[in-house]
Parts: structure tokens; C-alpha cells; sequence
């Protein structure tokens, strides 16, 4: 009987792909996030699944950076507008007037959540899977952050874009 609920509740579930926009994330030329997470100002917005019953998630994409990268870098995800979160600090890039958030991660990774990596080697992009539950969170609510942690980065500021972001969403009982 379970075996059966299981393989009805299997065949109640469908996976979709949703398009994300292109994110951006201007590092000042830090070669360490201080082991904080750094996230830009603005968050990811888009169309949340028309269901509300989200079983899993994965985003694939492609990282770009400005320059010449070899580091890995670890992604962290969090639904929580980093400038209403007394645990980040804003810091203004100079020259652009926009700002990124450095946020402590907590013991339990309430708020942030690592989420994947991607490697450079002596490379410009290198390619990413995500996964966890703030991601299928942040997609259920249509609104999430990501963000990155890393040391081993240029001394020059460097630009990093997350591009063809598809979000692959399995939804059902």
C-alpha cells in the first residue's frame, strides 16, 4: 500500500523550467570576502510557479567574470532583503554609487544558505548547478538573492554575471 501511495504521489508531480534574469555583482577589487557573503542591493524578481507546491529545485547557469579568474567560488542563497538584515553591512562601490551587502552567515545558515560552487581555472566563465531549500523558497516567492563567498580574488575590481540562469522546478504532492 505505501509503495502505491508513493508511485500515485510520483506520478502527481511535473517539472517545469523558469527563466531567471541575469544577475550582476560588482566586487570592489577584494581578494577576500572576510568569510561574509556579498550580495548585491538588488535581489532576483520574476514569475513564481503558478502552483505553490514546490518538491525540488535546481538552477544551472553560467558565471562571467570581468577577468581572468582562478578561484572557486561558494554560492550562498537567501530571501531576506539584505538592507532589513541588521546582520549586513552595506558598502557603496566608489564611482558607481550602487552598493553590495556583506552578510555574516548565522549558525544555522537560517538566512543564508550555501547553496554550490563554481571553479575558474585561469578562466573568464565557468559553469554552475544550485540547489537547497532556500532556492525553492526564493522561487516559490518570485524574490532571492544570490550571492557569493570567496578569497583568493583579484586585487581589481571585477565584475561577475550570472547568465542563462534556468531554474528546473518539480511541483506536485
Amino acid at each position: 500500500m505505501v509503495l502505491g501511495l508513493l508511485l500515485a504521489l510520483t506520478a502527481c508531480s511535473v517539472t517545469v523550467t523558469v527563466s531567471l534574469p541575469d544577475q550582476t555583482l560588482d566586487l570592489p577589487g577584494l581578494t577576500d570576502t572576510g568569510g561574509k557573503v556579498v550580495y548585491p542591493k538588488d535581489g532576483l524578481s520574476f514569475d513564481p510557479p503558478p502552483v505553490d507546491v514546490v518538491r525540488g529545485i535546481r538552477v544551472e547557469g553560467v558565471l562571467e567574470a570581468s577577468t581572468l579568474l582562478n578561484v572557486t567560488l561558494e554560492f550562498y542563497a537567501r530571501t531576506q532583503d539584505p538592507s532589513q538584515d541588521d546582520a549586513c553591512t552595506a558598502f557603496t562601490l566608489p564611482g558607481a554609487g550602487s552598493s553590495i551587502y556583506f552578510c555574516s552567515i548565522g549558525p544555522n545558515d537560517q538566512k543564508d544558505q550555501k547553496v554550490g560552487q563554481a571553479t575558474f581555472q585561469n578562466s573568464k566563465q565557468a559553469s554552475f548547478t544550485l540547489q537547497g531549500t532556500k532556492l525553492a523558497e526564493g522561487i516559490k516567492e518570485g524574490r532571492l538573492w544570490l550571492g557569493i563567498k570567496a578569497s583568493g580574488l583579484p586585487s581589481t575590481p571585477t565584475r561577475l554575471t550570472f547568465r542563462n540562469m534556468r531554474a528546473h522546478v518539480t511541483l506536485g504532492l
